[in-house]
């Protein structure tokens, strides 16, 4: 079975190679973590003699190219642009998409954090056909994995790494030996979609509740931009707070310090207190009554 992979995840590429014979990895200009993996794919396809190509759109070339590579499937995962059906008709099979998210829910970009900062104790990878729509085709195989209260985002990854390979080597074993596979439509009525977030988007509420600005930190801890707010002109970032406790009424204003420690400091929010252990900012120590904003004070 002849493939093609579209993306920046080489774990991915490395599936579709040792499960198929791989004609080409089409691959565009990404920035920050998808960056570096794209770098650490080029060097997989580089030894392995894959050929590697670069463009900026899915334009008529790219589609002349791949008619030409004649694939019986394309892979799609960790890629930004939409496909159009003249693309999608190519391969005989079609073409999958491997999605970091327990579709129908979390259609769209960021799932990762979305699942975190929404609380979810469990996520999962699936593996679906690719319509002109976002993540809404039919799904062939969803592997699930948990999501425990004390990780973050970039401890989900791994596990998304690994139920992903896990999955496509799977499925691409399925299509050898089956051709066609019979995918089941997804329910519209359970459909949740999610936008990008920018790193704007780590502005932390203090008028939510302790769990909630929990989970939304460590949705966004490091290497994700972070999550933040201002104290004064200086912004700060939070990048870690202890496991809140039972929720409380206390009457201090969401974002007051209410008390410090040599290694951690305690804010008021809605219903209670989250106690900050690892930050950051420039030029200001944190004092008792400090007021932490959610906008830039002048």
């Amino acid at each position: 079975m002849r493939t093609i992979y579209f993306g920046h995840n080489p774990g991915y590429v490395s599936k579709c190679h040792e499960e198929t014979d791989l004609a080409a990895v089409f691959w565009h200009n990404s920035t920050g973590n998808m960056a570096e993996r794209a770098k650490e794919m080029l060097e997989y396809c580089n030894q392995k003699k894959i050929i590697a190509i670069h463009h900026f759109r899915l334009d008529s070339i790219i589609h002349d190219i791949v008619s030409s590579l004649a694939p019986d499937l394309i892979v799609i995962g960790e890629y930004h642009f939409l496909f159009k059906k003249n693309i999608i008709d190519i391969p005989r099979f079609g073409a999958i998409n491997m999605h970091g998210a327990p579709l129908p829910r979390y259609r769209g970009a960021h799932p990762i954090n979305w699942m975190i900062i929404n609380g979810e104790t469990e996520g999962a990878v699936t593996c679906h056909y690719i319509t002109e729509g976002l993540d809404n085709g039919d799904i062939i195989a969803q592997y699930p994995f948990p999501i425990l209260e004390t990780e973050s985002a970039y401890d989900v990854r791994p596990k998304i790494e690994s139920v992903g390979q896990r999955l496509l080597a799977d499925v691409l074993r399925r299509f050898k030996t089956e051709g066609k596979i019979n995918g089941i439509p997804q329910d519209e009525k359970k459909a949740l979609y999610v936008p990008p977030r920018k790193p704007e988007d780590g502005l932390i509420n203090w008028n939510q509740s302790p769990k909630d600005i929990y989970n939304f930190v460590r949705a966004l801890s490091k290497p994700y931009p972070g999550a933040f707010a201002w104290l004064g002109d200086k912004k700060i970032f939070i990048w870690r707070l202890k496991v809140p406790g039972e929720e409380a009424d206390q009457s201090a204003i969401p974002g007051a310090v209410m008390s410090k420690g040599d290694a951690e400091f305690r804010v008021a929010v809605k219903k209670g207190t989250v106690d900050v252990i690892d930050w950051e900012i420039e030029g200001r120590d944190i004092q008792i009554n400090d007021r932490l904003t959610g906008k830039h004070v002048c």
